[in-house]
């Protein structure tokens, strides 16, 4: 993954005040698309986890399948190592795997 993707995003999940309208250039470039894409369905699945959605992970050779479980059914989320490792950054998501006996890393 880039390294402007890889930035935008954790801008986008760490910083408030790094909106998507008030950088509309920087992230209107198809990176920053891409970094918006990612930053939302990484939200969504700590969203899910957070609601006490059970997840099972399977590590392949370049990507990580992530099972969720939950009250409305099950979805499988496959996420790039780039991506698992931003989801790992968030504390809700860490809590969550590690309280289902998964270790998170």
């Amino acid at each position: 993954m880039a390294d402007f993707v890889i930035r935008a995003v954790e801008r986008l999940r760490e910083d408030p005040g790094f909106s998507r309208n008030r950088y509309f250039v920087a992230l209107s470039s198809p990176e920053g698309k891409r970094a918006l894409r990612i930053h939302r369905h990484l939200r969504s699945l700590e969203h899910d986890l957070s609601d006490g959605a059970t997840a099972t992970v399977a590590h392949d050779a370049e990507r990580v399948r992530l099972t969720l479980r939950g009250k409305r059914g099950a979805r499988t989320a496959w996420l790039t190592r780039a991506e698992y490792r931003l989801l790992l950054t968030s504390p809700v998501a860490r809590a969550a795997l590690a309280a289902g006996g998964l270790d998170p890393g």
